[in-house]
């Protein structure tokens, strides 16, 4: 008995954890993405209760009445995550209709409220008895939940990261990848508890997994950066579905021909890739076209998004930079400086994917050829 409640006690570690750093969310310790952390901080708040329930049933304190409130915000959990991952994926963006999330959470209450706290203090309940399938909802409308919304949080983050190389040429400080090891982490949790339910060696050791799984959402959440203002993102993710048609109707494949010349010798002959801050509309103000014909232009004339375009530009201006007698004083991040980039990790992606050599293998492969 003493050994299971040694275990049990992770359960009071990893409720204490997520009560610390949703207060540290909620109150802003790092004054950044402010709303979306509160949604996060709401997220950890409903999460410790359920800690806290499962230390508390562990150790067999607290009544019925206690271990019934920890468990009545559960059907909240999932969409305080939603709505912080749409807060930091689209800050800008007003979130219709948000409350419809909180809904079963609400009825939920109603449900408890009127049917299950008479029980809790041994009331009559005159109500009429519900039918089995309600109770089968009560009972698993969590876990189907979990597994819809991690879902959508998911793809909420991949479309963002899709969407931001139709309009920058550099993602690493908005592409929220801290946020994918967050969701990879509440998975972790979530096959912990479906593997606990089968198998007795994981339900023996849950205590200490959930703990480990608690351990790396913190680290991704206190590893957050802050969002980075991009103008044209929202329309850009339009550029690629709404606005095709309307383009499709107002551009022929002459004009679309037409600009392409016009965006490859502005773009390419006056060299504004140079730039490392330019964005879809910065390119799209110096063409004089809106943003929704140059990233038409891009995607149908030329094939390719924002980012492939501005990088395979800077890639073409790095190799004769590293065959350059006039560089070769300088170093890699010089060189990827020079020829507009504002990253050594997207220099050398980018270079290595274009020409399947590392930079200094580029110099050693030419070097040799000469």
């Amino acid at each position: 008995m003493s050994e299971i409640n040694t275990l049990a006690a992770f359960y009071a570690f990893s409720g204490g954890a997520l009560w610390l750093l949703g207060s540290l969310l909620f109150i802003g310790f790092d004054n950044v993405n402010t709303q979306a952390n509160r949604w996060l901080g709401a997220f950890y708040f409903i999460l410790a209760c359920a800690f806290t329930q499962l230390f508390l049933e562990g150790f067999g304190i607290g009544g019925s009445f206690l271990i019934h409130l920890l468990e009545l915000p559960r059907w909240a959990m999932l969409p305080c995550l939603y709505m912080a991952v749409n807060h930091y994926a689209s800050p800008s963006l007003p979130k219709k209709d948000w409350l419809l999330h909180f809904v079963p959470f609400l009825l939920f209450l109603l449900f408890s409220l009127v049917y299950l706290m008479p029980n809790l203090f041994n009331e009559q309940n005159y109500l009429p008895i519900l039918p089995p399938w309600i109770g089968f909802i009560v009972r698993y409308f969590f876990f189907g939940q979990t597994v819809y919304y991690w879902i959508v949080c998911f793809s909420l983050l991949r479309r963002h990261q899709k969407n931001l190389k139709m309009v920058a040429s550099f993602t690493e400080k908005i592409d929220l990848e801290w946020l994918k090891y967050l969701l990879i982490s509440v998975l972790f949790l979530m096959l912990i508890r479906i593997l606990s339910i089968s198998n007795i060696h994981v339900t023996y050791y849950s205590p200490i997994l959930y703990f480990l799984g608690i351990i790396l959402l913190a680290y991704s959440t206190l590893t957050q950066k802050s969002i980075y203002a991009t103008e044209t993102y929202h329309p850009a993710e339009k550029d690629g579905i709404a606005p095709k048609k309307v383009l499709n109707e107002r551009l022929t494949l002459e004009q679309v021909e037409a600009l392409n010349d016009i965006v490859m010798r502005k773009t390419a002959g006056e060299k504004l890739y140079l730039d490392p801050s330019l964005t879809l509309s910065v390119l799209s103000d110096k063409i004089g076209i809106s943003t929704h014909e140059l990233s038409y232009v891009l995607n149908n004339g030329l094939g390719k998004n924002f980012y492939q375009f501005i990088n395979e530009l800077r890639t073409e201006e790095a190799k004769s930079l590293l065959l350059s007698e006039d560089t070769k004083h300088l170093d890699m991040f010089g060189v990827a400086i020079r020829a507009g980039f504002n990253s050594k990790t997207t220099f050398y992606t980018t270079f290595k994917k274009a020409t399947n050599l590392t930079p200094k293998e580029y110099i050693k492969a030419n070097s040799a050829a000469t």
